[in-house]
């Protein structure tokens, strides 16, 4: 009798134990198993892989910024399957319980997608901007390699998330009708913050699409050196970066970072480096009569019957070969390349490695007198970014001192918020007083020099033309880049922008006007709201 008594214990408790195991699975553990269940039973499928943003100067997405329409067509469950596929424009395989496709256009007849039987439709936010903005800074970045500010901080915009839907399937393995689907699409705040302004980046290019063909721009911010705009001509799109891979125009090379001849542009160098060691003062006179024989050959100026009796200050204005074949002679080209050199050129300016960002030339040494001659005025053995160029005008806005020209403001974390990088500087590099002499040449060139075609009305502006033989043919023609590097207002300057075209042949004709309608549209952009 003991003995049962212990057994029927042992059972009742057996049971007491099983009682308890299985309310806790049917309260506690309910909700998790039930998912473990359903998930066996689930279909999912990636619709994009989620990325890092990348954002401007005031956290405006770069990317992730626009949406775009898709379609979950399920063919089980279409009743017009021959429509639906000529309505999402690509044929529907009745093999497979799901498919989906984004909508390369959305039309009023394709709207009657919406109540059609078997079709979801929904939004899955576009890398890449549609027009292409900001594509040469930006990049691409994809398994299979990248570049750009794609490629250089991948790893900080990694994200092991994807979008999906996931679908319920019965026990053949076959979507289950009248369950619908489950989309999810991940968001994040994590990522890059540049210094690029969008609004100011947007003006830039849709002139750039009006006014340049080939070339590039770029906008600085004087007071940081940070780049707010940067663009580069032709363009291209990311989301059809195929087509571009074998073309002959080379529309993924960032104009803005390679190198040119630069034309009279660089006279500014020589002035400065005449007016620093102290050699000419900007009242110096020059004797122009159209020509000036150094080692038995003529060098004409850009004036074929001359100038006559010209000032330093006259012949940055009114771009005077003649002027700078004096100087360059008599300085030489080791005071030509100290300059050069402690102005940012023959090196890269920015400090991201993998941008691609070419260092230029500047000839430590030449051969005879002549290559200094050419040399004085932009063009022999000499090649620098329009970047450089950039970096040079900012210095001499900032009276001397040169900045560090940044185009990575901060890093975004999670929550959304950045930890900016601050400005940071070079240190001095010219004088206050040969700064201020070169700003008020730069001033006489837009107000009655070769840069008319670049003022500002209301604010005014400064700056230098440039039209750079290159030596090569086109159209039976020299090609010829066209110039203008200059910055604006005026009077406490704000902004240096420098433009050049490509095979432009005049930078007074061809790029300075462009200079203008950028100012003007930053003059917009800066009006108060009302």
């Amino acid at each position: 009798m003991e003995k049962v008594q212990k057994l029927g214990f042992f059972w009742l408790a057996c049971l007491g134990a099983l009682v308890l195991r299985l309310s806790y699975i049917s309260t506690i553990k309910s909700e998790e198993y039930s998912k473990s269940a359903v998930l066996q039973r689930t279909q999912k499928i990636e619709i994009k892989t989620v990325r890092g943003i990348i954002y401007d100067r005031n956290m405006i997405p770069l990317t992730e910024g626009e949406s775009r329409l898709y379609a979950a067509v399920f063919p089980n469950e279409t009743k017009n399957l021959g429509q639906v596929s000529l309505l999402v424009g690509k044929e529907i395989s009745k093999k497979e319980d799901v498919q989906i496709f984004p909508l390369e256009t959305v039309t009023d007849e394709q709207s009657k997608l919406i109540n059609m039987p078997g079709v979801s439709l929904f939004n899955v936010s576009e890398r890449y901007n549609a027009k292409g903005m900001l594509s040469h800074v930006i990049g691409y970045y994809s398994d299979k390699g990248g570049f750009g500010i794609e490629n250089v901080f991948n790893k900080m915009l990694t994200v092991r998330e994807s979008d999906s839907i996931s679908m319920i399937q019965n026990a053949n393995r076959q979507v289950m009708g009248g369950l619908g689907y489950n989309k999810k699409i991940n968001s994040t705040y994590k990522g890059v913050k540049l210094t690029i302004d969008y609004h100011i980046q947007e003006a830039a290019e849709e002139i750039m699409d009006k006014m340049v063909p080939r070339g590039s721009v770029i906008v600085l911010d004087v007071g940081t050196g940070d780049i707010l705009a940067m663009a580069s001509r032709p363009n291209f799109k990311q989301s059809e970066l195929a087509k571009y891979l074998d073309s002959s125009e080379g529309e993924l090379i960032n104009r803005a970072i390679v190198q040119y001849d630069i034309g009279s542009v660089f006279k500014v160098v020589l002035a400065a480096a005449a007016l620093e060691e102290g050699m000419y003062g900007p009242n110096s006179v020059f004797e122009c009569n159209g020509k000036l024989e150094i080692a038995g050959m003529n060098f004409v100026c850009n004036e074929e019957d001359g100038h006559g009796a010209i000032t330093l200050s006259e012949g940055l204005a009114k771009s005077c070969n003649i002027v700078f074949y004096e100087i360059g002679q008599r300085i030489g080209v080791e005071n030509i390349y100290k300059y050069a050199k402690q102005l940012g050129f023959g090196s890269k300016v920015l400090n991201i490695e993998t941008l691609t960002e070419k260092r230029g030339y500047i000839p430590q040494s030449v051969a005879s007198p002549r290559e200094i001659a050419n040399l004085s005025i932009g063009q022999g053995k000499i090649a620098v970014t329009p970047l450089q160029v950039a970096d040079l005008f900012c210095t001499i806005a900032n009276s001397g001192i040169r900045k560090q020209v940044s185009l990575v403001k901060g890093i975004v974390d999670g929550k959304g918020y950045s930890k900016d990088i601050s400005p940071t500087e070079r240190g001095r590099v010219l004088s206050v007083a040969t700064a201020r002499q070169i700003r008020e040449m730069l001033e006489m060139a837009v107000k009655g020099g070769t840069g008319t075609r670049a003022n500002i009305n209301g604010w005014g502006a400064a700056g230098k033309t440039g039209s750079a033989e290159t030596g090569w043919l086109a159209g039976g023609e020299t090609m010829t880049h066209a110039w203008f590097a200059g910055y604006f207002p005026k009077e406490n300057p704000k902004y240096v922008t420098v433009v050049m075209v490509e095979n432009g042949k005049s930078g007074a004709i061809a790029a300075a006007p462009v200079f203008k309608e950028i100012g003007n549209a930053v003059k917009d952009l800066n009006r108060p709201v009302e």
